[in-house]
């Protein structure tokens, strides 16, 4: 499976890009408990996070289809990642509570690296339905491998370093591996 040329630099990016996936939501509600002392208020940004990805989410996937991932993904994941990055500085300097929402809202951009890389694989692998079916069982291992160590490494990094940490960490991850995964135009 990871013979094919390109295969192991776009796993390695997708796997860099969806770490974060699982980081993101618990960074958010330390960081902003953390600092507002309110876990409701750091609960209602990430919940209409969640539902700006319930609304954006399928028309950048429709983008992605359309005009293929690197030309979406890459300008997407930079506005999720500036979103990131305004949540952090919009908590550190005591913004008000609007911004938060906003800041957070504008990480729903982020394309779904998992369902990018399933297509890579459908296309690889289109002539031979095992190893189909053993990359499609990877990426679903990888799914649940990241969404079980993202709140992990999150709550290890807010806790230990600074509350801001996991989101930083997430961002540049994030931002790093979808480059990386985007990189490999070859196997798109």
């Amino acid at each position: 499976m990871f013979t094919l040329p390109g295969t192991r630099a776009f796993t390695a990016g997708n796997l860099l890009a969806r770490l974060p996936m699982g980081m993101f939501a618990v960074s958010a509600i330390m960081m902003i408990a953390g600092q507002r002392g309110s876990y409701a208020l750091a609960g209602a940004v990430t919940a209409t996070g969640l539902g700006a990805t319930a609304l954006v989410a399928p028309w950048t996937a429709r983008l992605v289809d359309r005009y293929g991932q690197a030309r979406v993904a890459v300008p997407a994941t930079l506005v999720a990642v500036l979103g990131s990055f305004a949540l952090v500085a919009c908590v550190r300097t005591g913004a008000p509570a609007w911004t938060l929402f906003a800041s957070y809202a504008a990480t729903a951009t982020t394309p779904n690296i998992g369902g990018m890389s399933r297509a890579r694989w459908t296309h690889l692998l289109k002539g031979s339905p095992a190893a189909h079916h053993t990359a499609m069982s990877f990426e679903q291992a990888a799914d649940e491998l990241c969404f079980m160590l993202g709140p992990v490494v999150a709550a290890l990094l807010c806790s230990a370093a600074f509350p801001e940490a996991g989101t930083l960490t997430g961002a540049v991850l994030l931002l790093a591996g979808m480059l990386l995964f985007t990189a490999q135009r070859s196997t798109e």
